[in-house]
């Protein structure tokens, strides 16, 4: 998810360089009309202004940028770039061969639900992934929540009132136990993909 959003970020960034310098080379449509029909600066703004929206949007993602890839390339991390109370145990997988040749032949989520999490070895990076895969479950949630809101609000109900939204705040609440034992339950479950 977060190679997406920083994927289209870049996108957005090379765009608005090309656009400011009249080059149109991912604008075929541009290419293809005369230099006075094109208003540069005005495609030039929205642009401008989509990547600013955009970066303010995920803004909070940003953040989480090393935890996410301390989920999805553990092997790619220095230790002294990760957090402090998990550098021991970063060092300890990091000079596990065996690990190292499990996690290229997996994705991050099979190599953590098969092999980390049945190991036991890595207690504070597990609590870590765990709090990751929360972020999923919880988004999860709510729009689960949101679905059921749409199938239940109707032209002819269309107001929910308090009593009738508490039936529907009955939802589980994720949590790191849950998905532990989720995960060693449903071996060919997938919930992201990273």
């Amino acid at each position: 998810m977060y190679a997406h959003i920083t994927a289209f970020e870049v996108k957005l960034r090379l765009w608005e360089a090309q656009l400011a310098s009249g080059r149109f080379v991912h604008f075929p449509r541009f290419a293809a009309c005369a230099p006075d029909d094109v208003d540069l600066d005005t495609c030039d703004s929205v642009v401008t202004s989509l990547r600013e929206e955009f970066s303010s949007r995920f803004a909070g993602v940003r953040v989480l940028a090393a935890d996410f890839k301390l989920f999805t390339a553990p092997f790619d991390i220095t230790v002294e770039d990760a957090p402090a109370s998990l550098q021991m145990e970063l060092v300890e997988l990091q000079c596990n061969d065996e690990m190292k040749a499990k996690f290229r032949t997996s994705s991050p989520l099979s190599f953590f639900r098969d092999i980390v999490l049945p190991s036991n070895n890595y207690q504070k990076y597990i609590v870590h992934v765990q709090r990751i895969l929360d972020m999923f479950g919880s988004t999860y949630c709510c729009e689960q929540l949101f679905s059921k809101i749409k199938y239940t609000k109707t032209h002819l109900r269309s107001q929910l009132s308090d009593t009738s939204m508490t039936f529907f705040c009955c939802l589980p609440q994720p949590s790191s136990q849950t998905w532990k034992y989720f995960f060693v339950a449903n071996s060919t479950s997938s919930l992201i993909d990273l």
